[in-house]
């Protein structure tokens, strides 16, 4: 699994960053430069989680995949 991490300073203060799965089945972690090494990878990990649990193949509701991710 190919995972390429990405920052991008388009991103408001209130996002910490996203993941989205690309068309060759790699993905990318975006993150915000403007918060602190420790949001980043608490912000990283998160994100990871999502990967992990193959949550961009799931059919289930954003809401609800981001509040069992939150709760883990």
């Amino acid at each position: 699994m190919v995972i390429n991490t990405i920052y991008s300073n388009d991103l408001p203060l209130t996002c910490g960053g996203f993941a989205r799965k690309n068309e060759d089945d790699s993905y990318t972690i975006v993150l915000n430069p403007k918060h602190s090494y420790h949001q980043q990878r608490a912000t990283y990990m998160h994100e990871l989680s999502h990967i992990v649990n193959r949550d961009h193949d799931s059919e289930k509701h954003v809401n609800f995949i981001e509040s069992m991710r939150h709760n883990i």
